[in-house]
């Protein structure tokens, strides 16, 4: 643990880790919940999602914690009931992106994002990038193996067309 000339408290990565894995809470007594709940607060609008009333904790167990709240992804009803493959399949049609190439890629990318679970999460980066087109806000072009993703490049979380420069989306699900 540091504390800086002005009292400010701050620990490693590695101190809060050790702290939360060994539920010692007295890390965790440092931190000013309300300052951090009144920041989530100030930015739940932008992204009109619902904002947290109270400090929330619980007695859980971690790993039942996880798996009871892995899939609550905070967005709009309309996205949640989304069918992303239909979008996809749809937005493949929109670009003229019909080869063979495209639609097979397709195809097996989402059957791997199918078999690890993460539908939802595509259909929350399908909000995400929504909010961000609404409201002007910058994305980049594309950084590191997720441009290698075709079903990012459909979602517009990258604008690098994968198939275009041979890039295998395996490098980004490895």
């Amino acid at each position: 643990m540091n504390v800086n000339e002005y009292g400010q408290v701050s620990f490693t990565q590695q101190e809060v880790i050790e702290s939360i894995y060994s539920n010692n809470d007295s890390i965790l007594s440092y931190v000013d919940d309300l300052d951090e709940i009144a920041l989530y607060n100030q930015h739940c609008t932008t992204f009109d999602i619902p904002s947290i009333t109270t400090q929330q904790k619980t007695q859980q167990d971690l790993l039942e914690f996880h798996q009871q709240h892995s899939s609550n992804w905070h967005m709009p009803q309309n996205y949640k009931d989304m069918d992303i493959e239909e979008f996809l399949t749809n937005k493949l049609v929109e670009l003229k992106l019909t080869d063979q190439q495209y639609i097979t890629t397709l195809a097996d990318e989402l059957n791997e994002y199918q078999q690890r679970n993460m539908l939802d999460l595509l259909r929350f980066l399908k909000y995400l990038m929504d909010v961000c087109s609404e409201r002007d806000i910058v994305t980049g072009v594309g950084r590191g193996s997720s441009v290698a993703s075709l079903v990012l490049y459909l979602l517009g979380v990258h604008a690098i067309d994968p198939i275009k420069y041979s890039l295998d989306y395996k490098e980004f699900l490895r």
